[in-house]
C-alpha cells in the first residue's frame, strides 16, 4: 500500500512537472497573455516582476537578452524545464537532476536508483517520465486496500 500510494505521488508530481502550461492557467501560474498587460505581444521585466518565479528566471529565460520575454521565449523555457519540478530541482541547469539535488525531495531521493535507467548518476526527465510511465495505474473502481496497523 505504501508503495503505492509512493509512486501515486510521484507520478502526481512528475505530471505536474510535464504539463504543457496554457493561457487559460491559474492566477498563481498566469499564461503568456495574462503577463502582457500591456498587450504588446512581449512580457517586459516590470510586468514579470509581479510574478516571482518568472522574475528570478527572468535573465535566464531572456534569450537574446533584450529586456523581454517573447512568446518563444517563454515556450522554450518552459518546455526545457525552467518553470515546474524538473526545474526547481535542477539547481545547476544542466538538464539533468543529480543525487544531490534529488535530495530536496524526499520522494525523488527514495526512488533515484530504480528511476536512473542507465545509472550514470543523474536523471533526465527521460528517465523521470519512464519511469513514471511503468507504474501501475489504479483503476478507478478497484477496491482500497486496507490500512495495516
Amino acid at each position: 500500500m505504501t508503495r503505492f500510494l509512493l509512486a501515486t505521488a510521484l507520478s502526481v508530481a512528475c505530471s505536474i512537472a510535464f504539463a504543457a502550461p496554457t493561457d487559460a492557467q491559474s492566477p498563481s501560474r498566469p499564461g503568456a497573455s495574462a503577463l502582457d498587460k500591456n498587450g504588446d505581444g512581449f512580457v517586459s521585466r516590470d510586468e514579470a516582476s509581479n510574478h516571482p518565479r518568472l522574475a528570478e528566471s527572468f535573465d535566464r529565460i531572456d534569450a537574446n537578452k533584450d529586456g523581454q520575454l517573447s512568446p518563444d521565449e517563454l515556450r522554450t523555457a518552459r518546455r526545457s524545464g525552467h518553470h515546474g519540478h524538473h526545474g526547481r530541482l535542477d539547481v545547476n541547469n544542466d538538464g539533468s537532476i543529480s543525487r544531490d539535488e534529488a535530495k530536496t525531495a524526499p520522494r525523488l531521493a527514495q526512488n533515484f536508483d530504480a528511476m536512473d535507467a542507465n545509472k550514470d548518476g543523474v536523471l533526465t526527465r527521460d528517465e523521470m517520465h519512464a519511469w513514471r510511465k511503468a507504474q501501475p495505474r489504479p483503476t478507478p473502481n478497484a477496491p482500497v486496500e486496507p490500512v495495516k496497523p
